[in-house]
């Protein structure tokens, strides 16, 4: 990720977290990426691309469980992972 770019990162001992607020994927590989505003990064700084899916994953579970967010995890912006939409609310 070119650092320019990133608004807000985060150390987790093994792994950095980037979030950028916005971006400018198009739609690609099936995945509607300009339906989503914002994206985060994960890099594990050992390269270990096992422990990096795992933290990805773990992240995205939890910010699922608030309800509060569409997400999408994929791997290297090419395979989807796993999806979470939040409820559509009643009239």
């Amino acid at each position: 990720m070119d650092a320019e770019f990133v608004d807000f990162a985060g150390n987790l001992g093994h792994a950095a977290v980037e979030v950028e607020l916005t971006h400018e994927y198009e739609d690609d590989h099936g995945m509607p990426f300009d339906r989503y505003d914002s994206l985060f990064t994960v890099r594990d700084f050992d390269s270990n691309l096992e422990r990096q899916e795992t933290t990805a994953r773990r992240i995205f579970e939890n910010l699922s469980a608030l309800g509060r967010y569409n997400l999408i995890l994929v791997r290297d912006l090419q395979e989807l992972l796993a999806s979470s939409d939040v409820p559509a609310e009643g009239p």
